[in-house]
């Protein structure tokens, strides 16, 4: 028993001896950690911060647009867009769309481009813009604009494919293609039948 002891003395102070020698690494490890813990809990209350900011703008531009101030509105909604919140830029957009705060169509465009690259916004709601995109190049642009955005769309397995699909099927017969539209039918028709 008294072996066991000796023994067990022995690793224990093996073990004091090498948390001694390695206390400076040790001391270093634990700091990086806490400063690495640090960093993040200061990043993510930066972005909650920036997000309830980004929040009240858009409740501002709202307010705005009921007190009939659209261009003040319209300059806060484009800065909204121009921060590339995933929720609140599309939304901003939308509400310029809707209530027509920008006429100058490249404007808009450029709009709808800045949305598109919001990089934290996943493929389906890009997809989406690129609809809304693309049904607003219907009103003021040619079928190659139109082609271009939905396409992609199109060719993919995208949720919004039907959508896209129908879009130009209306435009093309809206234009009296109607053998375009015809083959954008037998797309629908192919889909349906698997």
């Amino acid at each position: 028993m008294s072996d066991e002891t000796l023994e067990k003395k022995d690793k224990l102070k093996l073990f004091i001896s090498k948390i001694k020698e390695n206390s400076k690494l040790l001391a270093s490890a634990f700091l990086i950690i806490l400063i690495v813990f640090i960093v993040l809990a200061f990043l993510e209350n930066r972005k909650t911060k920036e997000d309830i900011f980004t929040s009240k703008e858009f409740n501002n531009a709202k307010i705005l647009i009921k007190n009939k101030k659209k261009q003040e509105s319209f300059i806060i909604l484009e800065r909204i867009i121009d921060k590339k919140h995933k929720f609140y830029s599309p939304l901003s957009l939308y509400l310029i769309l809707d209530l027509e705060l920008e006429k100058d169509q490249e404007s808009i465009l450029k709009l709808f481009d800045k949305v598109i690259s919001i990089k934290k916004l996943d493929k389906e709601s890009i997809n989406l813009i690129k609809i809304k995109k693309a049904l607003f190049l219907s009103n003021h642009y040619g079928e190659q604009e139109i082609l271009k955005e939905l396409n992609p769309i199109i060719n993919s397995n995208s949720v919004w494919r039907s959508n896209a699909i129908n879009i130009l099927i209306d435009y093309f017969s809206s234009k009296g293609s109607f053998s375009k539209a015809d083959q954008y039918k037998k797309l629908i028709n192919n889909k349906d039948s698997k």
